[in-house]
């Protein structure tokens, strides 16, 4: 019998010498004395360290001249790429450089350098008990899988994340799409490392034409000598210009995130207890331009969600989703870490650096009341907060959020009894089948819900059971929006 690996996600980690180390530790401490460092190293907004990230017209390398670690990056990301991918050559550039710096206390939550090819840590000074970088599963159905199975161990097939501890001098490299956070600096000491991401360079074209770029431009000018001789060429030359001229009118229409979604100043909160145990934030009138949005995000392309083999997505319903990238400070984020502030007494971050839309139309009659419940927990972490903003103008909006109990076990919240119900009969989750628990609406009481409006924010913790509710048979002619973001502890 052979066993073989599958989807492995490669991680390098390579300590240098100690002269080098020495060369690099003393040039990032003088750059740290100097006027350039206090300028461009600030608090980051969402989180606890100090870095140079947002000044992206700095670069930590050119800053404090580390061609030695430069040239160590370099090389180490031709070998990952050429020795541990067994990918063709290619020419690689630093895309960003910067300086982090965690003083006690300090950490970083969970993200992933999205856009780059490679990125990297680099560790200047790490004094023991200063934070290990983690790397959860990057599979979310394994990660899913061992929770609910008790399948997680220590091995290097069972574990559930993967710590690196820093040391001075230690290089971590890993494809930017991996998903990773920074534990607490329990130390007394700062932890200064310095992360990079890399890119493949834009390939220059050559400036000098070939024989056929020379007969484009050969009869290009002929026959403009033409049309200067002949009314009718220039005629012609307008008309194929009108040809082309509507595909630039069908370009998308580009948006600043922030700015499409700002927030109003003047907020109030409503907390609703669904059965005296739910705590629901309410918060009304949060978006300053709802029509604008509705406008925007309801005519942008939408692409399918689930659509496994056999399921009605597409055939009774279209449910999709929209993905935006975030960038901090955020408004959105901003509104919901201050009232899960009041309301919880938690400080929290972003689950990710993104925000996802939901986009539901229905094609069939709607089947059951509300979609199939579920939770938000997806991750072994303290505290997960879901927060849903309502996107669909006045005119529009029915039916709302609704929060259930999963009545074999009694629980509002997923338990052992739940899990084990799913395991033997997969219809009671979200198995991407079908949208609807029409087979299934007798294992839920329906507890409570709250109601769409235009520009309402829900915020609750993810672990109860919640759906779409859809009391009318409406959202043929136009989608279902509703923005969502996770918030964690």
């Amino acid at each position: 019998m052979s066993v073989d690996l599958f989807f492995g996600a490669p991680l390098v980690v390579q300590d240098v010498e100690q002269d080098v180390r020495d060369q690099i530790h003393a040039k990032v401490l003088a750059y740290l004395e100097s006027a350039k460092a206090k300028e461009d190293i600030t608090p980051a907004p969402e989180e606890s360290v100090a870095t140079s990230f947002y000044r992206r017209d700095a670069s930590i390398l050119a800053d404090a001249g580390l061609d030695e670690l430069e040239s160590m990056v370099f090389a180490a990301a031709k070998s990952y790429l050429e020795r541990t991918l067994k990918l063709p050559p290619r020419t690689l550039e630093i895309e960003h450089a910067w300086i982090n710096v965690f003083e006690p206390g300090s950490q970083e939550g969970q993200h992933a350098h999205d856009g780059s090819l490679l990125s990297c840590s680099y560790y200047v000074e790490a004094p023991e008990d200063c934070g290990c970088i983690v790397f959860p599963d990057p599979i979310g159905a394994r990660r899913s899988y061992r929770e609910f199975t008790k399948t997680s161990g220590s091995e290097l097939l069972t574990r559930r994340e993967m710590a690196v501890e820093p040391r001075p001098g230690r290089l971590v490299m890993f494809e930017s799409w991996m998903p990773h956070y920074i534990q607490c600096n329990k130390s007394d000491k700062v932890r200064i490392s310095i992360a990079i991401n890399l890119r493949e360079a834009v390939r220059q074209e050559a400036s000098v034409p070939g024989p056929a770029a020379a007969a484009v431009q050969n009869g290009a000018a002929e026959q403009n000598g033409a049309a200067e001789q002949n009314g009718a060429a220039v005629q012609n030359d307008a008309a194929r210009s009108t040809v082309r001229s509507p595909s630039a009118q069908m370009q998308p229409r580009p948006f600043l995130f922030n700015e499409l979604f700002a927030v109003n100043a003047d907020l109030h909160l409503d907390l609703q207890a669904i059965e005296d145990k739910i705590p629901v934030a309410v918060i009304d009138n949060l978006l300053q331009d709802p029509e604008r949005v509705r406008e925007v995000i309801g005519s942008a392309p939408a692409a399918n969600w689930k659509h496994e083999p056999g399921g009605r997505n597409f055939a009774d319903y279209y449910d999709c989703r929209l993905r935006f990238p975030i960038r901090y400070p955020n408004p959105l984020v901003s509104v919901a870490q201050h009232a899960i502030g009041r309301v919880s007494n938690v400080k929290t971050r972003p689950a990710d650096p993104s925000v996802d839309v939901n986009w539901f139309m229905q094609i069939s009659e709607k089947r059951a009341d509300f979609a199939v419940p579920h939770n938000d927990i997806t991750e072994k972490i303290i505290r997960s907060f879901t927060c849903i903003v309502y996107l669909n103008g006045a005119d529009e909006c029915s039916g709302g959020t609704a929060f259930f109990r999963f009545r074999p076990s009694g629980s509002l919240i997923l338990d052992e009894g739940y899990a084990k119900a799913v395991n033997e009969d997969p219809r009671i989750g979200e198995s991407g089948l079908d949208y609807w628990p029409e087979e299934t609406v007798e294992f839920w009481d329906h507890v409570g819900s709250i109601g769409m409006a235009p520009g309402r924010m829900l915020i609750f913790p993810s672990e109860y059971f919640h759906a779409a509710w859809h009391p009318l048979n409406s959202f043929y002619e136009f989608p279902r929006l509703t923005l969502a973001f996770w918030m964690i502890a």
